[in-house]
């Protein structure tokens, strides 16, 4: 049974990172890495990121002196930090399993965002990670003799729920920085309007994912202000013995256990008293606001989710950003006076800011696009709403919020790049001819969101700097003069100005939640325009400067609410800091660097045991996998032996990964019972081998709404008998025929075009097609003994019913076709699935797909042409979401389809009076186990309706096409 459970542990051997699992791969293989090493760890980075390495390297041992006594636990082995560059989003990751693994993108948080409060963005992404490090890193017991013995392959401390991997995490860099998610007002919001306005997030939904805002963000938030509540009433000590004694188990999940003993209490006792905490500090909160005095604007938008960058067309049309989580998102248009929302605009993916061209025809804004086939970046578009189409006019400037000037004829924007962005300009119509940085920005200071005066003269802007300083700036464009307006620690964002020019309107969190506040510039004076219970960012003013649109929250999320400015606004209270001093990491390691060098981590790190079934049976196997710290090589190399008959196999896959073209090389051979062999006129059993190569080369290209892949493999095998063939032969029988050995020559080739859409809501794809082909030819001009032709093909379709939300209407077709040598061509087969036994499936992490004939045996029908066309309408029963506490199992939902299946396999021509069809519905429960592994349980009924009529019940572990 501890193999069931170690099976699940490897399986949780994921990264944990800021807000998602980070990849950090690039493919670009013009870059120069390097490496700088230090006591504690190894800073593998590329140029031009050498001066970033290097105060990572100072701040990564600064990290280590602070939490390593407080974690109580001192790695044993160097950690490795990666620094890349190449992505526009802020994020991190960290790994302790094969080795302590810290990935990092240099890019800081974006304008509005959660992780927006810090004193300096680097110290508390790497104290954030190196908390990680340190955590999963805390192994002992009968799992530290399994890591001795196979290589570090388990780590109990993974097999925690996310939250408390997390909550742990922001718990460190919130008590270790003067800033954190624990003092940022935006992740307080999250939880006071969960408090105010929908249930609190029960502890089994919590422990795994409910299907609701803030999704994969709730681990971070519940879980720092749980962790952090542990620690306040129980001390550091609490949070060290629970990671200790957790860090030690051979047979994870016991982690009421685990608190029990450093508390006294299970975490349902303790979160029941957390949830109760937080609801009596949110309700007091809400009681000060209302003695205060509420002034809030009027809900416009009921979407939710991300809704954000709010521009007028006139006094009562605005166009603004959506994204929902149910389709892509898009530019859309809303009218003040009915709220009614219009027609969607452009389709853009990334969070989007967006600027009116004064003609009103002209969209400019940003969204993330492919540059150069390897990167996704910010990059900058025109869109035409007469024409309804999108010109890009950037390109891999890794750009963002764009800003019209008054006259149309200027454009203002920031750019990104080595944690540091810039604000440039430039005439709209000589983009590139033009474009300019008006300010350069120094290492790490940052510029969001500028505006143009309605003069044309200055631009408004955000700007952090070091300090943890987040401020409104103006910038006189002519002479370069710039001027702070605010210079305070709270979050000050999203500046706008009047229509006269009077006014600059900005958000700020100064009273500990973010409101709409007005400085006028005559005077210098400051203004609060709203008070909100929630918060108020983003605002925008109508052109008579009477109407106010903002980007308000509510418990499920962003959208625009309007509030008529016809009351005096109130004096804005002084800024009160709390805050303890910022911490100054601008130290530089002032170290010599060394060129990069893949060996070192590629080695074997680590050794697992399997059992696969063969031809023969069962068969044992060893499993060595490797992939050094940048990612340009990984391979993948088995050795087994049949339990029947001691045939071995070996399988060797090496893929080089540092290049937009993929190679893949694999090198192989097995045994597998034979046919052809004929003694007497009788079929007689016998044993081929197989050993070969292949080589694949792929490539991918990435575009913003589709992507299409191209691939040619050439494959080399030579067909063997494995043993002696044996058998007396009688010259009064029939010559024996045996079967054909030599080599087998083929070259294949691919290509497939997908733009189907799949989102967090939807049960299924919910839209979009995607097609493909294959090809492969074996003939003795590429050398083989054989000679044979096969091509398959498929192509599926996804529609969105209109009438009720997800149901969906999904279509499949595949078929194939292959001809020559019986040794050499390809044999197909249509039918039901195979038994499968659940249990073994979930220890295996095993699902069968959903390409089958339902309503008959497996291989019903086989033969050199195959043709299945599928129907499904897929539709949504219930959202369960319901677990059982902190147990490592939840329901997440449950859907159905109703289908109809028709198809063949056969040899000859094509005879449509031979197909066979089946019908039937299935029930699905998609499921999450140990916390991270998601599997589908299917149950189905299906009825063969030709050919052999007969009724199919089946239950297993799959996933629909």
């Amino acid at each position: 049974m501890i193999w069931c459970f170690l099976a699940i542990l490897l399986g949780s051997a994921l990264l944990v990172a800021l807000p998602g699992g980070a990849e950090a791969q690039v493919r670009d293989p013009h870059l120069q890495w390097k490496t700088i090493r230090t006591k504690h760890f190894e800073i593998n980075y590329y140029e031009p990121l050498g001066l970033i390495a290097r105060r990572a390297a100072v701040v990564a041992e600064r990290a280590h002196q602070i939490l390593a006594p407080l974690i109580a636990h001192r790695p044993h082995e160097r950690t490795r930090i990666v620094l890349t560059d190449e992505t526009d989003s802020a994020n991190g990751s960290a790994t302790a399993l094969p080795y302590n693994t810290i990935r990092i993108f240099a890019t800081a948080p974006e304008d509005i965002s959660p992780l927006g409060d810090y004193d300096d963005w680097l110290s508390e992404l790497i104290i954030h990670e190196y908390t990680h490090i340190l955590h999963l890193d805390q192994i002992g017991g009968i799992p530290k003799i399994i890591n001795t013995v196979f290589g570090k392959i388990v780590s109990p401390n993974n097999a925690q729920p996310r939250w408390f991997i997390e909550g742990l995490a922001v718990n460190e860099e919130s008590l270790h920085t003067s800033g954190g998610r624990l003092r940022s007002t935006m992740f307080d919001m999250y939880l006071r309007m969960n408090a105010r306005q929908a249930p609190l997030w029960d502890l089994d939904q919590l422990s795994h994912i409910a299907d609701r805002w803030p999704h994969g963000t709730s681990w971070y938030l519940y879980g720092a202000y749980f962790v952090n509540f542990i620690y306040e009433h129980f001390g550091r000590k609490a949070l060290q013995e629970i990671t200790s004694y957790y860090g030690r188990q051979a047979i994870p999940y016991g982690i009421n256990r685990a608190v029990k003993r450093a508390t006294g209490h299970n975490f349902e006792e303790l979160y029941a008293l957390f949830l109760d905490h937080l609801r009596k500090v949110h309700q007091n909160k809400l009681n000060d606001l209302k003695s205060q005095g509420l002034v809030e604007g009027r809900r416009l938008t009921f979407q939710g989710e991300d809704t954000n960058s709010p521009r007028f067309l006139d006094n009562n049309e605005l166009i603004y950003h959506e994204s929902n989580n149910t389709m892509r998102g898009h530019l859309r248009h809303i009218s003040l006076s009915n709220a009614t929302e219009g027609d969607v605009l452009a389709r853009v993916i990334g969070t989007t800011y967006l600027s009116i061209h004064p003609d009103k025809n002209q969209i400019v804004y940003t969204a993330t696009d492919n540059y150069r086939d390897i990167y996704r970046l910010y990059d900058l578009f025109i869109y035409d709403r007469k024409n309804d189409e999108s010109t890009r006019i950037s390109h891999g400037l890794r750009a963002r919020d764009p800003d019209l000037s008054s006259d149309g004829n200027r454009l203002a924007f920031t750019i990104n790049g080595l944690g540091t962005t810039h604000l440039g300009v430039a005439k709209i119509n000589d983009f590139t001819g033009s474009k300019k940085i008006l300010i350069r920005s120094k290492p790490s200071e940052l510029i969001y969101t500028p505006k143009w005066s309605p003069d044309g003269k200055q631009i408004a802007y955000s700007q952090w700097s070091r300090g943890g300083y987040r401020d409104i700036w103006t910038i006189d464009v002519a002479t370069k003069h710039r001027t702070r307006i605010t210079h305070d620690r709270a979050v000050d964002s999203g500046p706008c100005w009047s229509p006269d020019g009077s006014q600059l309107y900005f958000s700020s969190d100064r009273s500990g939640i973010a409101n709409i506040y007005a400085y006028r510039v005559a005077d210098r004076s400051l203004w609060q325009v709203t008070n909100v219970i929630g918060g108020a960012y983003q605002p925008t003013v109508s052109p008579n400067g009477k109407e106010l649109v903002y980007v308000g929250y509510t418990s499920f999320g962003f959208d625009l609410f309007h509030l008529s400015m016809h009351k005096p606004f109130r004096p804005a209270l002084p800024y009160v800091n709390e805050r303890p001093p910022p911490i100054d990491d601008s130290d530089i390691l002032f170290s010599f660097s060394e060129p990069y060098s893949p060996f070192p981590t590629l080695l074997p790190q680590a050794y697992t045991l399997d059992l696969q079934p063969d031809g023969f049976g069962q068969q044992l196997g060893i499993n060595v996998h490797g992939e050094d710290v940048a990612q340009w090589h990984a391979y993948d190399a088995r050795v087994g032996v049949s339990l029947q008959n001691a045939q071995s196999s070996v399988d060797f896959r090496y893929a080089y990964q540092r290049s937009p073209t993929r190679f893949n090389l694999g090198l192989y051979r097995f045994a597998n019972p034979g046919g052809g062999l004929e003694v007497a006129g009788e079929r007689q059993s016998w044993i081929e081998s197989r050993s070969g190569a292949d080589f694949t080369l792929a490539y991918v290209f990435p575009r913003t709404f589709h992507s299409e892949s191209i691939s040619l493999t050439q494959t080399f095998a030579y067909i063997d008998n494995a043993e002696p063939f044996e058998g007396k032969l009688d010259p009064n029988t029939p010559h024996p025929v045996f079967p054909r050995l030599g080599l087998l020559a083929r070259t294949s080739a691919g290509w497939s075009y997908s733009n189907v859409e799949r989102y967090i809501y939807n049960i299924s794809a919910s839209r979009g097609h995607s097609i493909g082909f294959n090809v492969s030819v074996s003939s003795p001009a590429l050398g083989s003994q054989y000679e044979a032709v096969s091509l398959t093909w498929r192509a599926s379709k996804f529609i969105t019913m209109p009438w009720l939300k997800q149901h969906v209407l999904a279509l499949r077709y595949g078929g194939g076709i292959s001809t020559g040598d019986i040794a050499g061509r390809s044999v197909f087969g249509v039918g039901g699935f195979p038994s499968q036994a659940v249990l073994n499936a979930v220890i295996d992490g095993t699902s069968l797909g959903g390409v089958v004939l339902r309503g008959y045996k497996p291989f019903a029908r086989v033969g050199t042409q195959f043709h299945l066309l599928q129907n499904e309408y897929r539709f949504l029963i219930y959202r369960t979401q319901q677990g059982l506490s902190t147990l490592p199992i939840y329901a997440n939902r449950v859907y159905a389809s109703v289908y109809a299946d028709l198809g063949n396999a056969f040899l000859g021509s094509i005879d449509f009076r031979n197909f066979l069809l089946g019908v039937g519905g299935e029930v699905l429960l998609d499921f999450t186990l140990g916390y991270y592994l998601h599997f589908t349980l299917r149950a189905g009924l299906a009825q063969g309706m030709l050919g052999p009529i007969q009724t199919q019940p089946y239950l297993n572990l799959g996933f629909p096409f």
